[in-house]
């Protein structure tokens, strides 16, 4: 029967089995206790002596920290490269989701240009259906005028035969005759469906070439507008420079004017005449200090 040891410094208890030592232990990195044999290193069965087995469990210890140690390090790597690898999927994400919205936008504005080109080529469309429609009426009307005109002959014949059985020979050559016109006149009409076919498919051709010169006169109109528009605003600064110094000039000159109207509106009274109302111009001072009208000055002079 197991008998159990004394109290040891390790962790667990440590009992002999048939007078050999066994611990019962949960080491670090288990989740459960688990009772092991206590054998040497090269040994087939668990240590008898108390020390050689408290010897091997200590060993088992350190070697379970070690290994518990160094998964604990290996999860941390892991849970990091994890973290990191998450972080470049979210930017590549939005890289993706970045650059779809701007195609998004890109394709949209294609569309809206693409479905003015695609109406205009709907309605040239429309115009060639109305125009092989008219052709099959115009073929249909002429079908069945000739099937008409077949059956008015056959008619003819059958009462040409009821009423002259002597002429039914020469009535049925007339009838070859006919039936010879109306072949060569059904294989008119398919030469003229044949070249019918032709011209729509010409013309076919030649509306999807005038919607290719449409795309590329829609794009030189748009490089015109866009220099137009560059020499419009150029030409659009210089005249607003122009105006600003045509209005400096302008302004200029008014206060000059103004000037020369307020010396104008001066007036005084010569001190010699006693004339009032003389320009202020017209008055010239005297070494006296006096101011004298340009009659009086001449005067003094002499």
């Amino acid at each position: 029967m197991a008998r159990s040891s004394p109290k040891v410094t390790l962790p667990g208890s440590m009992y002999q089995k048939n007078s050999r030592w066994w611990w019962k232990v949960r080491l670090p990195g288990e989740t459960r206790t688990k009772a092991r044999a206590l054998k040497p290193a090269d040994a087939r069965f668990a240590a008898t002596d108390r020390k050689v087995a408290e010897e091997v469990a200590r060993e088992m210890w350190r070697l379970a920290i070690e290994a518990e140690t160094e998964a604990r390090f290996k999860d941390k790597a892991r849970a990091k490269a994890d973290k990191a690898k998450a972080r470049e999927k979210a930017k590549a994400a939005e890289a993706i989701t970045k650059t779809k919205t701007e195609y998004e936008e890109k394709l949209k504005v294609y569309k809206k240009n693409l479905a003015g080109a695609e109406e205009k080529a709907k309605t040239q469309a429309t115009e060639l259906a109305k125009t092989r429609a008219e052709f099959k009426a115009q073929a249909e009307h002429t079908e069945q005028y000739y099937a008409g005109e077949i059956t008015k002959i056959r008619e003819t014949i059958e009462k040409a035969k009821t009423e002259y059985e002597d002429k039914l020979q020469a009535c049925r050559q007339a009838l070859l005759t006919e039936e010879a016109k109306v072949k060569a006149q059904a294989e008119e009409r398919s030469k003229t469906e044949a070249e019918l076919k032709a011209k729509a498919e010409r013309l076919e051709q030649y509306y999807a070439g005038e919607i290719a010169k449409i795309r590329v006169k829609i794009e030189k109109a748009k490089v015109e507008f866009e220099e137009r528009d560059k020499v419009y605003n150029e030409a659009l600064a210089r005249a607003e420079e122009k105006a600003k110094a045509e209005a400096q000039a302008r302004a200029v000159a008014e206060a000059k004017l103004k000037e020369v109207l307020a010396n104008l509106l001066r007036t005084g009274a010569c001190e010699c005449c006693g004339k009032k109302d003389v320009p202020q111009n017209d008055l010239s001072e005297i070494d006296s200090g006096q101011l004298l009208c340009r009659e009086c000055l001449q005067m003094l002079r002499g």
